[in-house]
Order: C-alpha cells, then structure tokens, then sequence
C-alpha cells in the first residue's frame, strides 16, 4: 500500500537561540539531551563522569546547587567552591548546566518549604547570588526548585507536598532575582512531579508570566502496560502542549522535561538493562515529535549504588563504577541525530503500532521504524527507476551495514521469485535505522511476523484486598495483627495483640469515603499534633485513584490523632496542588475508653470527601490504593508500627506498594 506523511505543523525553535553558549554546544543544535549528575551529593567522579556524558554525545547537564551549600551562615550567601568546580569541569566539556536551586534551608520556616516573607525574600537572594558568583561560568539555565510537589529532598518530618499558590509567589520573587544577576539566563520553572492536574493548577496560577521555559518530570515506568511505553509519553507531552495554550492565551510556550528515565531493578516495575535501552532509544526518537520540548534530561547519568533491589540505584546510563550499560551505546549512537536532526514526519503505514519516523540530518534523510506491544513486523519497501537504492541500516550502537536490494519470500513458497526492486526488513520493539536517498522508494506494504511471548509483566498484584461497602450496609473490618505487620523502630518491638491492636472498614457514597479505624494500646499517648502524630501514636494513610493524565507516584496522605485538644486530621501530601495542613474538609470524631491495665480502645470515623482524594464519583466497580499504618510509642518513642499496605511511613514512598480496596 502507498503511505502518506503525517505532518507536524508547528515550528521547532532552536535551543541555541533560548540562550548562547561559548563551548562545543554553542552550535547551531536544535534540541538540549543531558542526564541528571549528583556531585553536590559527593556522588561520582567529576572530571570522569563529565568525560562520560560527553563521551556519550550529549550537551547539557543538571545539577543541584543547594540552598544549605550557598547558606550555611544566616544571611551569608556565596557560590561555593564546589559549584564553581563543577561549572568550570563542564563548561571544560562543552556541557551547560541547568542548576537547580532548591531544598530547605533550617534558617527559614523551621527548615520547611519557604513560605513566609522572610523566607522567600531569602530564597531570592540565595538565588540571585549564586547566579552572579556563577554568571560567564557555563550556567545559562537555573530551575526554581526541584519537585516541589513531591517533597524531594526535604526533611521527611517536613516533606509533605509544597501548595502551588506558595511555589508562585516564590518563583515570581526568583525571576527577577536571577535576572538582575545574569541578564542573559534562562529561568526554568520548577518541575512538576505528581501529574498534570497540579501542572494544570500551576499554569491557571500564570506560571508562564514569570519563567522563560517551563518544566516537569514524566517518569512512566510505574503504569501498567502500555500506559509505561514512550508511546503513551508522546501523548501526554502533546496533550500538555494543548494545556498550556488553553492557560497562555492561545500560545504554546518552551518545556524542558528535566527527569525521565527507566530503572534497571528486579522490585515491581524494574526492566532489564537491555529493555530500558530499548525504551531510551523510542524516547529519545519521539522526544522530536513534540513540538514545545526543547530539552529532555535523562535521570540519571550514572548509578547511585549497586543494591538491584532498589529502584533509585538504578536509573543510570552506567553503572556505578563507570561501566556504560546498554543504555549508553544508544545514548551515543542516537544523540547527534536527535540533537541536529530535522524531524520530517511519521508516516501513516495504517498500523498504529508501527512507527516510522523521518529525519533529515548531515544532508541525508534517515528513518526510524519500531513496532510496539511485542510485535513484529516486516515493512515491505519498493524503489522505483530513479532511485540509486544506496541505503545502510543499524541498530543504535551497533555499526551500520550496507542494504542489499531483493526480496524472495522462500519461506512461503519454495519456487517464489526474485524481486530485485523489493527489500523487507523486519522491525520489532528496538528501532531500526535506515539512511540513504529515499527519492523514489515508497513503502509498498506491511507483513504480520510472528513474535515470541513477552517474557515479563510490570503487573505488581496487591497481596491484600479489602472490600469498602455502600454506606448503611455492614462491613467486613481487616485487622492489622493477624496478618503479622509490624515494622519495628526499637526494642522490644511488637509485642502481640496486648500491645498494639488495630482494625479498619470503609463505607461509601458518591461523593464520600467512610473511614473506622479502631484500636487498643497499652500505652497510649496523645498527640501534639496530627502533623507530629507519626511520633506518638498517631495514624497514617495514603490513597491512589487511577485517573487519566495522573502520576503512577500520586498519592494523597492524610494524617489523623488524637491530641490534647482533642481529634485532628491533616492533609501530609494534599491532592493537585492544595496547601498541606489541618484537612478542614475532614470530618473526624473518636470514641475511647480504658480496657484492662493500662490499656485504652480508640474508634475513629472519618468522612473524607471524594474530590479532596482525587477520585470523582464513587461508584460499585471502582477500586483505588490504600495503605495504612498505626504508630506506636509506649513512652520512650517511637518504637514502630502496625500497617497494612506497604509505600507508607518507610522507603520507598510509592503506591504501588499500596494494597488494593473495592468499591462492592
């Protein structure tokens, strides 16, 4: 069959023209490719590890500058020694650095997110000053703060989840800091981490006012099937796109995607190395196909350690000690393309799952074609008389070999003949590159191959479910005990039901989730605040409702205790962008009284509105993510936990490790 092109209409801007750079990147490359480096984390080895990310093509890279470096006397602020290293080393390489400036500082707000005048009013100042010491040093791009809404790098008693209207008034402060300082900087807002409802919330805010280049982070690998390819990524920075005109006045407006990467682990959602090369290579090809991006920094360069258990190990394009993976023959082989190519278009072969995207680079076209969900396929090409038919192909990171012309399908039909003007090459998850002169050669048609079972699933089944009921029905309460889920701070640890006991059951209606918890402690102490409950014997939860364009990381935690002044629940990490806090919005009463000794019973009824969850309508069918715990403290701290669920109270804070609830 004949093919057409599908067209991209809008305009790529060039990355060089955002802001100038003396150096080797200071070419005319359309398109910024770097990897996160942690060496104000005393992480890596500077001078190798930038060789490394040179060596590996790319042009730019992303560091935290941290507030607690900059200012570790009150009202002092410098550009250490040690950014200076590090921006030198770089600009040595031909890398710019985009420098996050970000995390508490204990001087302001007790250490938490800079909310109060004083402490914003210092923020900017901070970052105005490390701006100037840094300015003419290879720093064009600064971000305003890292994940705020995700509580990176904060202290965990204080992480929580920093509220959008706070992170505008601290970027409006930061803008024309960081411009008076270095008038030709790039100023990055900070990156969104928990989905596209507090990105959308940030941009209903006016954002875009005040940053030249907008950022978030897209990390997938945690969604199931194909909603984890680079496929469903490619979709969500378009649909981004849309949103950010709707809130611009109609105007698109540059994005840097500043983390993206896949784990090479063996917990839930972990690939293979080789696997997560596969999808770095689709990424990076459809990263051009979008038009407002005009960087993406893969997370990260290198390995933080050598545990293949936990995720944040293993993210790197090397290993820890330097080795590259396979991720980093791609990187190599498919960064020049990316950076400098002209993207040309997909063509429409009618199979949505086969991809074959064109770029015009170095005078000559190339085309890269891939097939997704575990197939393959065999695209049948035909040149015509005016074609010289001089084409290589590779595989990236492998040596490209000549194509030879000719096409006899003897595995069909023994006596099939020859046809010299016919060439099939087969495609399957890992894209193929074709270049040559494509005048004259069209492609004549697809063929279904057979492809070998996938041999893994990213399906993680919840060891625990509980059933929440209809409002006025009787539920089935699950008690924490039985099943054994104590984690243990200190000694004596768990010391059976007579220590700690605790059962919960759901109830709900449209718009509200019922939650009853009851407990027995034989010590228990009050809260100072539902805030602090964690150190007494407070109660923690968290929920994750699947919703389209949310973060597999979303999650809503809230927090309940009983305290001097009696019960209290707070929102630790609130829903899409809301400050975190008492939770107003939370009806919460307890009931208690004294069992034998010392021991008391609690009961506590939650009414927690659907919306403040994220959740929309609540309906039989549906199921969402729960994980709870139940602190303990008989007097000399906090000794532990009861749970159910994990994601919760400990590493790693994620959903996934939640257990599952269903709406009967």
């Amino acid at each position: 069959m004949t093919t057409t092109i599908r067209q991209y209409t809008s305009a790529l801007l060039l990355a060089a023209a955002i802001v100038p750079f003396t150096g080797r990147a200071a070419e005319a490359e359309e398109f910024l490719l770097g990897a996160t480096v942690h060496f104000t984390q005393d992480k890596g080895i500077l001078d190798v590890n930038l060789k490394l990310a040179r060596d590996c093509n790319l042009n730019a890279i992303r560091e935290d500058l941290p507030w607690k470096l900059a200012e570790r006397r009150r009202g002092i602020v410098t550009a250490p020694s040690l950014f200076r290293r590090i921006a030198d080393t770089a600009r040595a390489n031909g890398l710019p650095v985009l420098g996050i400036l970000a995390y508490n500082n204990h001087f302001y707000d007790g250490g938490s997110y800079p909310r109060s005048a004083e402490a914003v009013a210092a923020y900017a100042r901070y970052a105005g000053q490390v701006a100037a010491g840094l300015r003419g040093r290879g720093v064009p791009f600064y971000q305003v703060w890292n994940e705020w809404d995700g509580g990176c790098g904060m202290n965990p008693a204080k992480r929580g989840r920093g509220d959008a209207e706070s992170y505008i008034n601290l970027l409006k402060a930061a803008y024309p800091a960081l411009k008076q300082a270095d008038p030709d900087a790039t100023v990055v807002s900070g990156s969104v981490c928990t989905g596209d409802e507090y990105f959308e919330k940030l941009l209903q805010l006016g954002i875009a006012d005040h940053c030249d280049i907008l950022s978030i982070h897209t990390y997938n690998f945690q969604q199931r099937g194909e909603a984890a390819t680079p496929e469903a990524w490619q979709r969500r920075m378009l649909k981004l796109d849309e949103m950010i005109r709707k809130y611009n006045n109609g105007d698109s407006k540059p994005v840097f995607v500043t983390e993206m990467g896949y784990p090479s682990f063996t917990g839930p959602h972990g690939r293979t190395a080789g696997e997560c090369a596969v999808y770095l290579a689709r990424l990076m090809l459809l990263a051009r196909t979008v038009p407002n991006l005009r960087g993406l920094w893969w997370y990260d360069l290198q390995d933080d350690g050598w545990d293949i258990t936990e995720r944040e190990h293993n993210f790197g394009l090397f290993n820890a000690d330097g080795t590259p993976k396979p991720a980093a023959a791609v990187m190599r082989d498919l960064a020049p393309l990316v950076r400098k190519g002209e993207f040309l278009g997909r063509l429409d072969t009618g199979d949505p799952s086969v991809w074959i995207l064109r770029f015009r680079h170095d005078g000559r076209e190339t085309q890269a074609m891939w097939s997704t969900g575990g197939r393959r396929s065999g695209l049948v090409w035909e040149k015509g008389p005016g074609s010289t038919g001089t084409f290589k192909m590779r595989r990236p990171g492998q040596p490209p070999q000549p194509l030879a012309w000719g096409r006899r399908d003897w595995v069909a039909d023994r006596k099939a003949k020859f046809d010299p003007a016919r060439r099939e090459i087969t495609i399957d998850e890992m894209p193929l590159l074709m270049t040559g002169d494509f005048t004259d050669v069209r492609l004549a048609g697809t063929v279904e191959r057979p492809a070998p079972p996938a041999g893994r699933s990213d399906y993680r089944l919840p060891p625990d479910i509980a059933v929440a009921v209809p409002k006025g029905e009787k539920a089935a309460a699950v008690s924490l005990p039985k099943r054994g889920n104590y984690f243990k701070f200190a000694d004596p640890g768990y010391q059976g039901d007579k220590d700690l006991d605790a059962a919960f059951e759901f109830h709900y209606d449209r718009d509200h989730l019922y939650l009853t918890v009851r407990t027995v402690d034989d010590h228990f102490r009050l809260a100072p605040s539902a805030e602090r409950g964690w150190g007494s014997d407070g109660i923690q939860t968290g929920f994750h409702f699947d919703r389209e364009g949310g973060s597999p990381l979303e999650r809503v935690e809230l927090d309940f205790a009983l305290t001097g002044h009696g019960p209290e629940a707070c929102w630790r990490t609130p829903f899409a962008g809301r400050r975190p806090g008492i939770a107003t919005d939370v009806k919460i009463t307890v009931r208690e009284g004294k069992r034998e000794g010392t021991a008391r019973w609690h009961t506590y009824r939650l009414t927690i509105p659907a919306s403040s969850l994220g959740a929309g309508e609540l309906r039989p069918g549906r199921s969402f993510l729960f994980s709870i715990l139940v602190n303990d403290n008989d007097g000399a701290g906090r000794k532990g936990f009861l749970h159910w669920g994990g994601g919760l109270g400990s590493r790693p804070y994620d959903p996934s490790f939640y257990n599952l609830v269903v709406l009967k």
